[in-house]
């Protein structure tokens, strides 16, 4: 089966500066100006532990399969943000 997207386009998975490879990933909503992909983040991420312009988003798609590698708080709050 594959995965679907979560209906969400104005979130992003990012990482802090300080981020391992084992680290969760973080959640943060998007503003107008997009992914920063190569680093300096406009938003905290949802958790409050990612905040600007300390950290970078990921171009990797919130999907439910990937929402196991991500911060627990975070999710939680996506998941009221977006209502799934």
């Amino acid at each position: 089966m594959p995965v679907k997207p979560v209906p969400a386009t104005t979130f992003s998975f990012c990482e802090s500066v300080t981020a391992s490879g084992s680290s969760p990933w973080h959640i943060r909503q998007l503003t107008n100006e997009g992914k920063k992909l190569g680093g300096g983040i406009d938003t905290t991420s949802l958790c409050g532990h990612v905040k600007p312009p300390y950290g970078w988003d990921l171009a990797v798609p919130i999907t439910e399969y990937h929402l196991v590698h991500a911060c627990t708080d975070c999710v939680t709050k996506y998941r009221k943000e977006v209502k799934s």
